[in-house]
């Protein structure tokens, strides 16, 4: 009782261990079983990831080099020709199938995550009623997280601050040429790598 919310990391040198301690609200919780719990297994979950990300792969190659202009970790941005070459995959019913979201003939994309869809404008980091300042340059809320609250001075105390976020929108995949194609880094398998 009467101690300050915080987290404290306990090194025990005789054991090799590190223990976490966080005093909240009066209690104290001795944080453990930081390995992985009984029942779980990641190379599941990273088959499954891998798999997705090739059936994906598959995809923008049936559709065809050119007719993608975007893809994400679900889906692509495909034109006319694109949606031909998968009209096959495209059902609204069959499990698995490929769904149509949106259409649209205005497409501007910025960087990953970055693009105006038609209406519908999506960035990464940038809340939906964020202000924007100038173009780059967006005004929103920060909500602190629990961690945050805890290395706060003032941990019994919730603030919502109003901060400025300044996007470099540089792209650092690829080159980019002047019509917006974006030409992959390749390593040279022939420079000795020290």
């Amino acid at each position: 009782p009467n101690q300050p919310d915080r987290e404290e990391l306990v090194f025990n040198t005789g054991g090799r261990r590190v223990t976490k301690i966080r005093y909240l609200l009066g209690e104290i919780f001795i944080m453990t079983g930081h390995g992985e719990s009984f029942d779980s297994f990641p190379a599941i979950a990273a088959h499954v990831t891998a798999y997705a990300r090739m059936y994906l792969w598959q995809l923008m190659q049936q559709v065809g080099y050119g007719n993608y202009m975007y893809c994400d970790t679900d889906s692509l941005i495909i034109n006319e020709i694109g949606l031909d070459n998968l009209h096959d995959l495209i059902s609204s019913t069959t499990l698995g199938g490929l769904k149509i979201e949106k259409k649209t003939r205005s497409l501007i994309i910025r960087g990953l995550k970055d693009y105006t869809f038609g209406s519908k404008t999506v960035i990464k980091g940038i809340r939906k009623n964020a202000i924007e300042l100038s173009a780059g340059v967006y005004q929103q809320e920060l909500w602190p997280s629990f961690r945050g609250l805890l290395h706060n001075a003032e941990p019994e105390t919730y603030t919502v601050k109003t901060i400025v976020k300044h996007l470099s929108r540089e792209y650092t995949k690829g080159d980019v040429s002047i019509d917006g194609v974006v030409v992959p880094f390749v390593f040279d398998d022939s420079v000795a790598i020290p």
